[in-house]
C-alpha cells in the first residue's frame, strides 16, 4: 500500500471533516498528535494533559539529581519525510534552542511519529511495524523494535517514562514497550481503527479512542489489561484529559463527548461546528479548546457548554498552549499556506496570523518562551512574548511529520 492509498484508506475509515483536514489529523494523532505528541508537543499537549506523550516536561520536569544535571538548553527534534527518490526516506534534525542551529542529521530509512522519555534521553519513532529508539546523547538510532505486522499509528509515553505505548492501525491493538529493555509486551486488544491515546495525570490509566468501532478503551498501566469498552459512536479520534484527571474529552465529527474517568461512563454529547481534529485543555482545567474547520471552539469544563466559535481563518488542526495558559496557538498542516494563529485565552480572540510555510507542526519549549514551527524545508522560532518569528533555520529535508523538544 503506497502513501496515496494509505491516505485514501484512512480518509475512508475515519471520515473527512469540513475543510478536509483528516490526513493532517491522522498524521499527528495516529497523528502526532498530536500527536504531535512527546516532551515538546507535550509541553503543549501535556499542559493540556492530553497525556498523549511524556507528561513531565510540560511543567519543567521532575526535581532531583537527574533534573539538576540536565543541560541548560533544550534540543528540538524534527522528523522529516524526504522527497521522492531521496537516498533516505526520513531524516531527524536536532536543533539547539541555545543557538538555533541544526546539528548533524540523523538519517533513517523511514519516518514517523515520535515520543520522548521524560528525562529526555531517548526518542521513540514509529516506523511501519517497528519502533526506532534514538539516543539524544549521541543522536544515533538503536536497534529497531519489532511490534507486529500492522502499521504503527500513534505513540505515547507514560508519565513515569517506564513504558511507551504504540497502537496499530490494521491490528486494532496497543503494544507496551519497556524503555528499560526496549522489548515489546503482549498486545492489548482495543477497538477497530485506534486513533488517539491520552494518559491520566497519575499515569495509572491510558485511554484509547477507536474510530472504527466507536469505542474508548481504558487500559491499566499497572497490569496492561483493557477495561470494558466505552461506546460513544463512530468517527471519534481526538482525546484529551483534564489536569485533575476527572474527565476525558473525546472529539469527532460535530460532537465532543465527556467521559467520567471515575465511572468510565460517557456524559451528554456537546455539539460543535465542524469536526474535532484536536483538543487542548488549559493548565487550570477550566477550558477545553476544540479545533476543526476554520474555527476553534472553547468549552467550559464546569458546564460542558460550548462557547462562541473563534474564527482563525485556517483549518484548526494542531494546538500548543503556553505553560501559563495565556495563549493557545493554532496551526494547520494542510489547506492554505501553513500558518500559526495565537488566541488569547482571556478574551478568546484570535491575534495576527503568522505565516510559516507548507505543512506546519508546532511545539513549545518547556520554559514556554519559544514556539518552534516546523514546515517544509525549514523551522521557525517564534517568541511567545511578542508573537514575532525569529531567523529561519534551514532544514532542507522535505515535509515535517513530527516535532519533540527535550525537557
Amino acid at each position: 500500500m503506497d502513501n496515496r492509498q494509505w491516505r485514501e484508506f484512512l480518509d475512508a475509515a475515519m471520515g473527512a471533516p469540513p475543510g478536509r483536514v483528516t490526513v493532517a489529523a491522522v498524521r499527528r494523532r495516529l497523528v502526532r498528535r498530536r500527536v504531535r505528541e512527546a516532551a515538546g508537543v507535550l509541553a503543549v499537549v501535556v499542559v493540556a494533559v492530553a497525556g498523549v506523550t511524556a507528561a513531565v516536561g510540560a511543567f519543567g520536569g521532575a526535581s532531583g539529581p537527574a533534573a539538576r544535571n540536565r543541560p541548560a538548553a533544550s534540543t528540538v527534534y524534527v522528523d522529516y519525510q524526504s522527497p521522492p527518490r531521496a537516498r533516505f526516506a526520513g531524516t531527524v534534525i536536532p536543533i539547539s534552542t541555545a543557538t538555533n542551529t541544526p546539528g548533524k542529521p540523523i538519517r533513517l530509512g523511514t519516518f514517523g511519529l515520535m515520543a520522548i522519555t521524560p528525562d529526555g534521553k531517548t526518542i521513540y519513532l514509529t516506523a511501519g511495524d517497528e519502533i526506532i529508539p534514538i539516543s539524544t546523547a549521541t543522536n544515533t538510532p538503536g536497534k529497531p523494535i519489532l511490534v507486529g505486522n500492522g502499521r504503527t499509528g500513534d505513540i505515547a509515553m507514560d508519565p513515569n517514562g517506564k513504558t511507551a505505548y504504540v497502537h496499530g492501525i490494521l491490528t486494532d491493538t496497543v503494544i507496551p514497550i519497556s524503555t528499560a529493555t526496549n522489548r515489546p509486551g503482549n498486545p492489548i486488544r482495543v477497538g477497530s481503527l485506534p486513533a488517539g491515546m491520552a494518559f491520566t495525570p497519575d499515569g495509572k490509566t491510558v485511554y484509547v479512542v477507536s474510530s472504527g468501532s466507536g469505542t474508548v478503551t481504558s487500559i491499566s498501566t499497572a497490569t496492561n489489561t483493557a477495561g470494558k469498552p466505552i461506546r460513544i459512536g463512530r468517527n471519534f479520534h481526538a482525546i484529551a484529559i483534564t489536569p485533575d484527571g476527572k474527565t476525558a474529552y473525546v472529539g469527532g465529527l460535530g460532537t465532543v463527548v465527556p467521559i467520567s474517568t471515575a465511572t468510565n461512563r460517557p456524559g451528554k454529547p456537546i455539539r460543535v461546528s465542524g469536526g474535532a481534529v484536536d483538543i487542548a485543555i488549559t493548565p487550570d482545567g477550566k477550558t477545553a479548546y476544540i479545533g476543526g474547520g476554520d474555527t476553534v471552539i472553547p468549552i467550559s469544563t464546569a458546564t460542558n457548554r460550548a462557547g462562541r466559535p473563534i474564527r482563525v481563518g485556517i483549518p484548526a488542526e494542531e494546538f500548543a498552549i503556553t505553560r501559563d495558559g495565556a495563549t493557545v496557538y493554532v496551526a494547520n498542516g494542510e489547506g492554505p499556506i501553513g500558518t500559526v494563529v495565537p488566541i488569547s485565552t482571556a478574551t478568546n480572540t484570535a491575534g495576527k496570523p503568522i505565516r510559516i510555510g507548507v505543512a506546519v507542526t508546532i511545539a513549545i519549549t518547556p520554559d514556554g518562551k519559544t514556539l518552534y514551527a516546523a514546515a517544509q524545508n525549514k523551522v521557525v522560532p517564534i517568541s511567545t512574548a511578542t508573537n514575532t518569528p525569529g531567523k529561519t533555520i534551514p532544514a532542507r529535508y522535505g515535509f515535517p511529520v513530527g516535532i519533540v523538544i527535550t525537557p
